[in-house]
This record gives C-alpha cells, sequence and structure tokens, in this order.
C-alpha cells in the first residue's frame, strides 16, 4: 500500500470518529465514566446524548469537559527516475485531529 493512500485511510477514519464511553474510577473511589467524541463528525451535543444513554433517567454530573484541535500537514517527496531523466513530485495531506471529552458522574 502506498504511503499517501494509507495517510488517506487514517485521515478517513479519524473524520468518521464515534462515541465511545469508558468506565472510570474517581479520585473518591467511585464509579465514572470518560465519554470521547473526537472526529469532525461529531460535537459535544453527541457526547452529551452518550451521557444520557449511559446514566438514564437519574441524570449525571459533569465533572470535566476538554477538547482541541491539532492541525497537521505532511508533504512527500516522490522521486521517479528512468534513464531519459528523473522527475521528482510532491505529494501533500493535511488535516486536523478532534479531541473531545467529557468526564461525568451518574447521579
Amino acid at each position: 500500500m502506498s504511503q499517501p493512500l494509507s495517510i488517506l485511510i487514517v485521515v478517513i477514519a479519524l473524520l468518521q470518529g464515534c462515541v465511545t464511553s469508558k468506565e472510570v474510577f474517581l479520585a473518591d473511589g467511585t464509579k465514572g465514566h470518560n465519554i470521547n467524541c473526537g472526529g469532525s463528525g461529531m460535537n459535544y451535543s453527541n457526547c452529551l446524548e452518550k451521557a444520557g444513554e449511559v446514566c438514564g433517567t437519574r441524570g449525571y454530573h459533569l465533572l470535566n469537559q476538554q477538547g482541541e484541535v491539532v492541525p497537521f500537514s505532511q508533504a512527500i517527496r516522490e522521486l521517479g527516475a528512468n534513464t531519459q531523466s528523473s522527475s521528482v513530485g510532491y505529494s501533500t495531506t493535511s488535516g486536523a485531529i478532534i479531541t473531545r471529552n467529557l468526564l461525568i458522574k451518574c447521579k
């Protein structure tokens, strides 16, 4: 598989995103949930919806919310040589990695 194709596959996977929830133990020994809704196809409302699914009608306390957008860009030099002449080309990829997390505790 060529490197530009593998980069494209990774970028598409990051853009799709999905909401996940992981049970964690909080500092006081009680259980909480770390909810991840990263990716450009998601937003914090997807995280809040998952929190509602996890805790149901009991509701939840929002303990922490964090997220960031990390831009990236990559250029790859491609060299093709033949008997007549050498050709040089560049392949570029750019985008952003988006993370969003909520830490909640069910009531």
